[in-house]
C-alpha cells in the first residue's frame, strides 16, 4: 500500500544517492622541479572509455566511504600515481563549481613533498597514460585561448510529435559556455582542467 511515510522515505533515500553520484573532487599538484614551481599533470589512459588521452588533474567522485571532498582528492591522487597520501599538504581550496550534469567538483591545490623526479611516480596506466609538469609562472605570462561551446538538444526520430505537436525537430540551443585553452609545447590543456587552471591563477595572480 502507498503511504506518505513510504514516499517519504523513498525520497529522503534518493536524496542521500544523489549527493553521493554528482560530487567529485579534484587535486591541483604542485611540485618542485629546478627550483621553480610547477604543476603536474597526467594524460587520462587511451584504454578509458571517458575522455582517453586528455589531459587533467587526479581526482574523481566522491565515494561512500570518503570522509569529505578533500579525502577524495588525496585517495584519487594516490589510486592514479602512487604518491602517498602523506607526501600531500593542502594548501587551500578553490570555490567549488557545477560542471556538466550537474556534477559539484571540489579543487584542491596542495604541495606534494618528497616528489624528486617524475619517474619515481608509481602510475596507474589503466588509468594514466603518462605525467608532464608546466611551471606556474607560464600559465600567469600565457592566458588562456577562449571558444564558446554551444549545448542544446533535439528530439531523437522515435520522439512523439503526435503527443506534443508544437515540439520542434530541430536542434535548440540551451546555453553557451566558454571553453579555456592552453597550449604548452606539444600538450594542449582545456575544458574543466583549463578552467580549473583559469581560476587558480586568477585567485594567486591577486596576491602576486
Amino acid at each position: 500500500m502507498i503511504t506518505v511515510e513510504k514516499i517519504s522515505q523513498s525520497l529522503k533515500n534518493t536524496k542521500n544517492q544523489f549527493q553521493l553520484i554528482n560530487k567529485a573532487a579534484v587535486l591541483i599538484p604542485i611540485i618542485e622541479v629546478e627550483k621553480q614551481l610547477h604543476l603536474l599533470f597526467q594524460i587520462r589512459s587511451k584504454k578509458l572509455k571517458w575522455q582517453p588521452g586528455d589531459i587533467c588533474f587526479p581526482g574523481g567522485r566522491v565515494e561512500p566511504s570518503d570522509i569529505s571532498p578533500e579525502y577524495t582528492a588525496k585517495r584519487e591522487t594516490f589510486e592514479e600515481l602512487g604518491i602517498a597520501i602523506d607526501q600531500i599538504t593542502i594548501l587551500g581550496q578553490l570555490p567549488k563549481f557545477i560542471a556538466s550534469f550537474a556534477m559539484k567538483i571540489y579543487p584542491f591545490v596542495a604541495k606534494i613533498d618528497q616528489l624528486d623526479k617524475l619517474d619515481n611516480l608509481l602510475i596507474n596506466h589503466d588509468e594514466v597514460e603518462s605525467v608532464f609538469t608546466v611551471p606556474i609562472a607560464w600559465f600567469i605570462k600565457h592566458p588562456p585561448k577562449q571558444a564558446t561551446m554551444f549545448v542544446g538538444f533535439k528530439p531523437d526520430n522515435d520522439f512523439p510529435f503526435d503527443l506534443v505537436p508544437n515540439r520542434t525537430a530541430n536542434w535548440q540551443k540551451r546555453s553557451e559556455h566558454k571553453i579555456h585553452f592552453y597550449h604548452y609545447n606539444d600538450f594542449v590543456i582545456w575544458g574543466l582542467t583549463a578552467q580549473i587552471i583559469n581560476n587558480f591563477i586568477s585567485t594567486i595572480n591577486d596576491d602576486i
